[in-house]
């Protein structure tokens, strides 16, 4: 998104596929965790979903990237109001994708007490190391 940000003054983004951007890094954080709990306690091994709080669109991530690059001094030519918001159906492509991918970590948070963070940190932290 940001490099096409820096050469277009208007984009078109999906904006009705919602899910929540997860980096490896949690991913790996959280499999720790619970490999050192199941090994610790054998009734805890299973399958489990994780992935960041929160829920958003393509739309929505592609404006959040954009608006954090923009805030830190990176040189962004589209407005904010030039995101447009499309439906999948704008850009057909031969693999279906859900709409829908979000994932309950319900039984990953209850079984190891932990509170999964919002998907903006990960976006965050992953937009830090990029630019730096």
């Amino acid at each position: 998104m940001l490099p096409l940000a820096g050469e277009r003054e208007r984009l078109t983004v999906i904006d009705d596929q919602v899910g929540a951007p997860t980096g490896a890094d949690l991913l790996a954080d959280v499999s720790v965790h619970a490999l050192r709990a199941a090994m610790a306690d054998p009734k805890l091994a299973g399958t489990y979903h994780a992935v960041a709080a929160g829920e958003t669109s393509w739309h929505g991530y592609a404006r959040f990237v954009i608006e954090w690059a923009r805030a830190r001094g990176q040189a962004i030519k589209v407005a904010p109001d030039a995101i447009e918001a499309v439906p999948t159906t704008a850009f057909p492509t031969p693999a279906k994708r859900p709409l829908n991918s979000r994932l309950s970590c319900d039984k990953l948070n209850q079984a190891f007490g932990l509170r999964m963070p919002p998907w903006q940190s990960g976006v965050e932290r992953m937009l830090t190391e990029i630019l730096a």
